[in-house]
C-alpha cells in the first residue's frame, strides 16, 4: 500500500515512540511524514500495566492498529494490544522493503539529473503501488523483463533503466514460489498407484526447477515449484501439468483447481 494523506481506521501503521507518559505514548508516524498519534495506556499491552517503561521507550519501532482516526481533528489513535506478532513482522518487513526501494529510486533520480530527487523518487514509489502491493515485486521483475515494466506504470524510461542498472547490482534474486493445487482421482483396482504414479510424472517433468508434492487432503495434492529463475517456475509448471494430463487413464480424473504464487527473500 502506498502512502495516503491520513490513515484509516483499522490500518496497520509503523511508528516511532517520542514520548512515554504514564497515561500513553506519542509516536510519530513513519508513513504519514511523522505525523502525530497517540496509543492510551490499556492498548499498549494485554493485561495489567505496572510499568508502561516495561513495554515501550523513546525511540522504539512499533506497529500499531488505527483504532481511531478523526481527519478533520488531526488525531490519531493506535493499539499495540491489536497487532499480532506475525502481522507485526510483515509490517515491518514491508516497511523496510518500502523504504529501500525509495532508496534505490532516489540514488536513480540523482544519477539521472533530477532536480529533486526525492519528490521523483516519492511520485514514482506511488505509480509503483498503483500496480504492485510490494513495489520491491516491481525491481525483480524489471531485472528480468525490462524497462518496459515500469514505464508501462508511467516512469520515465531514463528512471527505469537506470534503476534497472542499480537493481541488477543491489539486489538478490528471490525464490520464485508457484503451488499447483490439484485433484486427482483414480477409479482403477491400483487406484492409489495410479494416482501415485500420475503425481509422480509431474515431478519428473519439471528437471530444472527444485519440486515437491504433498498431500493437502486427498484427492487434492500440492506440487510445490521453486527457482530463482522465475521464467523456470512458469515452464516447469507447464510441464507438470502436461505431463499429468497425458498419465490420465480412463478410470482417472485430474483438475487444477488452483495456482498461487509467491515470493521469498533471504
Amino acid at each position: 500500500m502506498g502512502v495516503q494523506a491520513f490513515p484509516k481506521r483499522n490500518d496497520l501503521v509503523v511508528a516511532t515512540v517520542k514520548v512515554v507518559e504514564d497515561h500513553g505514548v506519542v509516536v510519530s508516524l513513519d508513513e504519514y511524514g511523522g505525523m502525530e498519534a497517540y496509543i492510551p495506556r490499556s492498548h499498549v499491552a494485554s493485561g495489567r500495566i505496572k510499568d508502561i517503561r516495561d513495554f515501550v521507550k523513546e525511540g522504539d519501532k512499533v506497529v500499531g492498529r488505527v483504532i481511531r482516526a478523526d481527519r478533520r481533528l488531526g488525531q490519531v489513535d493506535l493499539s499495540l494490544r491489536y497487532v499480532s506478532a506475525s502481522e507485526r513482522r510483515e509490517k515491518l518487513e514491508e516497511w523496510k522493503e518500502r523504504n529501500r526501494v525509495l532508496s534505490l529510486l532516489r540514488v536513480a533520480a540523482q544519477r539521472v539529473g533530477y532536480g529533486d530527487p526525492d519528490a521523483a523518487a516519492r511520485e514514482a514509489l506511488e505509480r509503483l503501488y498503483e500496480r504492485y502491493r510490494n513495489p520491491l515485486d516491481a525491481l525483480e521483475d524489471l531485472i528480468y523483463e525490462g524497462p518496459s515494466v515500469l514505464t508501462e506504470a508511467g516512469i520515465d524510461v531514463r528512471l527505469a533503466e537506470e534503476l534497472r542498472v542499480i537493481a541488477e547490482n543491489q539486489l538478490r534474486p528471490p525464490v520464485y514460489i508457484k503451488d499447483l493445487v490439484v485433484r486427482v482421482v483414480s477409479y482403477a483396482s491400483d487406484g492409489v498407484e495410479r494416482v501415485r504414479r500420475i503425481l509422480m510424472r509431474g515431478v519428473e517433468a519439471a528437471r530444472e526447477a527444485e519440486v515437491d508434492a504433498y498431500a493437502a487432503g486427498a484427492p487434492k495434492y500440492v506440487i510445490s515449484i521453486r527457482s530463482r529463475d522465475p521464467k523456470m517456475v512458469k515452464r516447469a509448471a507447464s510441464n507438470i501439468i502436461r505431463a499429468m494430463e497425458r498419465e490420465v487413464g480412463a478410470s482417472d480424473s485430474f483438475e487444477l483447481v488452483e495456482e498461487r504464487e509467491r515470493r521469498r527473500r533471504s
